[in-house]
């Protein structure tokens, strides 16, 4: 039986935007020869990368290219970046929750930082501020782990017997 190795969606959907990433980095180098011109550029650059953070890699090979783009030319990668590295390593290596991952101290955090959480109609709910830096930080940290379940989790025994009642 022949088999042929084509790309899946998601390996094209990567390749399409590592294309479009290298072809960018190009015109930067070799091309922008004003500084507006550079400058147009280098935003085209961020919200390409911008969009891999959030595009799951497809395959180890994915998140090196992932590792390698968020650790050009600066010495910390953008928390945005470490946070998409480490799902996407965290999925493909079928590990679930993170060993140090606390869902209790990360909702203690939470509420510290002004963020509350409640059950209704069995569904629990974290709400927090987006604006917030410090909601988005944990809300990325939580997510890195592959700890959205586990918080869950933690906010329905919290919460068991306090449901909310939703009027009809």
């Amino acid at each position: 039986m022949e088999t042929t190795n084509q790309p899946t969606p998601e390996q094209q959907a990567f390749a399409a935007l590592l294309e479009a990433y290298k072809a960018e980095r190009h015109h930067l180098m070799v091309e922008a020869d004003t500084e507006e011109a550079g400058d147009a550029s280098v935003q085209r650059l961020s919200r390409i990368e911008a969009e891999m953070w959030k595009t799951a890699a497809p395959d180890l090979m994915a998140v090196l290219v992932k590792f390698e783009i968020a650790n050009d030319d600066t010495e910390l990668p953008p928390p945005e970046a470490t946070a998409s590295i480490l799902a996407d390593l965290r999925r493909l290596s079928g590990a679930t929750v993170s060993p140090i991952f606390q869902p209790d101290l990360w909702l203690h955090e939470w509420e510290t930082q002004g963020g509350s959480y409640l059950v209704r109609d069995g569904e629990a709910l974290v709400c927090g501020d987006p604006t917030n830096s410090r909601h988005r930080s944990l809300t990325r940290r939580m997510e890195a782990a592959n700890g959205g379940a586990a918080v869950k989790a933690m906010v329905r025994q919290c919460c068991k017997g306090l449901e909310a009642e939703v009027e009809a």
